[in-house]
């Protein structure tokens, strides 16, 4: 049966039910979404190197002899392998392979791809990858693992696409545009991709452009008519907003708002009395105090029984501005609808929603649901806004009638990039931090002296202070052999602050799990936090004073920036250790020297 690019996933020929619900959970649903899982990089097998090269290459050696040993305290295995290679004595090196063992024996050709590095007057391959056959295509693509679904696999499966893909599916793009620009019919551009038949970098990207330019084209459509709609949308719901009521307001809080703050609230307040429903853009830096504002937005807003809806982009978000809501909410009845909720909590609090009885609702991606209905929708506030795409954000627009937006981001916008994205939004700017604010200090710890650094480290865990440990991967990977990961370093990390136990935070940490472990690291039961990026957002601990990234050149600016603005949110000093990885590109030397 011949494919389209529209095909659903299911009916590709090697993806049974399993590899479906799988690429579904990744939002991958047809043929065309798979295709444009691009390949990570290619391996060249039209070059197999004989002796040693630069940069990564494939490698044909002939196995010697080879030992496996593990260590089970620490879910260790190494397998090291005696190999040649022409008259070069080399050595392969596997963590955490071990099945790769079944593959050997005395005088076995395998192909590796690697980077050659040397050890002292060895020559070694360190977790390279392994092919025991010769392709015949010389060509490889490698892909990005996808859950348990393997670059082998994905190859496969892409392969069998193409073996019944119909050459002439639909062209999504004028003729005009395909000729201005020489585009290749989508078919061509993705074969081109995935099966290139000579690897020349340039033409790959090429063939990508024609697809960027889709997506952007799609992007600008999108928003279009979204502008359409929104614009001068008259407001069905009268707010009696008076200055004695903001005042009483800001006099209930703990703290006084900064000046940025209040223009912010000043500006919702009139854009809830103007004959247009709102449509504003709070942007501000991490720890500025968009968080409040919102909340007293949402206040403002729902004070006459109306309802307002609290959009994140992760649980652990929507559960630090739940929290934070309880105080300024006293009086109102709010709820945290989330997808880790079981069937019968959310069909409660789905009732209590059209019932009218909740009053704000925090929640991820789980409000965009269909089953999810408000009785009188006011107003909807969605944090970190370029998390979700256009059509999420409607998605919870339309929940209501004239609904008020109000958007926030933490990443610095210039003006003319929110001309052109966002020419319909009012926008409000938080420049200063609250007061007793500390600058955070940002140092680059080199990474051999990463083991003194942790002593030191050590000494300020017991003092009494507060620290996050963040790493890039939860598991090591075959891929990104020279990243650190949690389950090689937790035993290291926990050796090295003892006697302070700490707590493992990561994307497959169950939620109440999660929510214990944050809460005891608030309490001060806990005093180091590992954790991948997870937290980048939605971590809100006042003495935390301490953030430590491990690989630090390899994140770019924005996280960089957002991780570090997990601490520096008391009066205390603030500290932020770059470790960088032990071989730096330039660019990742230059991003740390920028963010130092």
């Amino acid at each position: 049966m011949p494919l389209t690019l529209d095909s659903p996933i299911s009916s590709v020929k090697g993806v049974g039910d399993k590899y479906t619900q799988l690429l579904r959970k990744n939002g991958i649903y047809n043929v065309l979404d798979l295709l444009f899982h691009f390949p990570l990089k290619y391996i060249d097998f039209s070059k197999v190197a004989r002796e040693v090269e630069p940069g990564e290459q494939v490698y044909c050696v002939r196995v010697q002899k080879y030992n496996l040993s593990r260590n089970y305290r620490r879910r260790l295995s190494v397998l090291r392998i005696d190999a040649v290679m022409g008259s070069l004595d080399v050595q392969v090196v596997f963590f955490n392979r071990p099945y790769i063992k079944d593959q050997l024996n005395k005088g076995k050709e395998l192909l590796c791809y690697g980077k050659m590095e040397t050890r002292g007057d060895i020559f070694q391959l360190v977790n390279p990858l392994v092919f025991d056959q010769v392709f015949e295509k010389k060509i490889i693509p490698v892909y990005p693992a996808i859950g348990n679904l393997k670059s082998g696999t994905l190859r496969k499966i892409i392969d069998n696409i193409f073996a019944f893909l119909d050459e002439n599916s639909v062209e999504p793009l004028p003729p005009y545009i395909v000729k201005k620009h020489d585009f290749p019919s989508p078919v061509q551009a993705v074969k081109g991709i995935h099966v290139p038949q000579t690897y020349d970098e340039e033409t790959i990207e090429l063939l990508k452009n024609r697809f960027i330019y889709l997506e952007f084209l799609y992007f600008q459509l999108e928003l279009q008519l979204l502008r359409s709609h929104f614009r001068q949308v008259p407001r069905i719901r009268s707010h009696r907003i008076e200055p004695e009521k903001l005042s009483e307001m800001r006099a209930s809080l703990p703290f006084a708002l900064t000046p940025d703050q209040d223009a912010a609230l000043a500006s919702v307040a009139r854009d809830l009395q103007e004959p247009w429903a709102m449509q504003r853009l709070l942007q501000g830096d991490v720890g500025s105090g968009k968080t409040i504002v919102s909340l007293l937005a949402l206040r403002m807003a729902t004070a006459d029984g109306y309802q307002g809806a609290f959009l994140a982009p992760t649980e652990l978000l929507a559960s630090q501005h739940f929290q934070s809501a309880r105080a300024c909410f006293a009086e109102h009845e709010i709820e945290m609808l989330t997808g880790s909720l079981t069937v019968k909590q959310k069909s409660e609090i789905q009732k209590r929603l059209i019932k009218g009885s909740i009053r704000v609702v925090f929640g991820t991606h789980a409000l965009l649901s269909d089953n999810v209905a408000f009785r009188s929708l006011s107003m909807i506030v969605i944090d970190e806004q370029h998390r979700f795409g256009v059509s999420q954000r409607a998605a919870l627009y339309y929940k209501g009638r004239a609904v008020d937006l109000l958007v926030t981001t933490a990443t610095p916008i210039p003006r003319t990039l929110l001309l052109s994205l966002y020419n319909d939004l009012s926008v409000s700017s938080i420049k200063t931090k609250p007061k007793g604010r500390l600058p955070i200090k940002t140092k680059i710890i080199a990474s051999f002296r990463r083991e003194e650094f942790y002593t030191w480290l050590s000494g300020r865990i017991q003092a009494g202070e507060k620290a996050y440990v963040v790493l890039p991967l939860i598991e090591q990977s075959e891929f990104f052999p020279q990243l650190r990961c949690i389950e090689d370093e937790a035993v290291f990390i926990e050796k090295a602050m003892f006697p302070s136990p700490i707590g493992i935070v990561t994307g497959r940490t169950p939620a109440r799990e999660k929510d214990e472990i944050l809460r005891r690291f608030t309490a001060g039961d806990l005093r180091v936090l590992l954790a991948t990026t997870v937290i980048e957002v939605g971590i809100d601990v006042k003495d935390a004073t301490i953030m430590v990234i491990e690989n630090a050149d390899r994140y770019g600016m924005a996280q960089l920036h957002q991780l570090r603005g997990r601490v520096g949110r008391g009066g205390n000093q603030s500290y932020c250790y770059l470790i960088p990885s032990g071989k730096i590109t330039d660019s990742g030397k230059k991003r740390l020297e920028t963010i130092v």
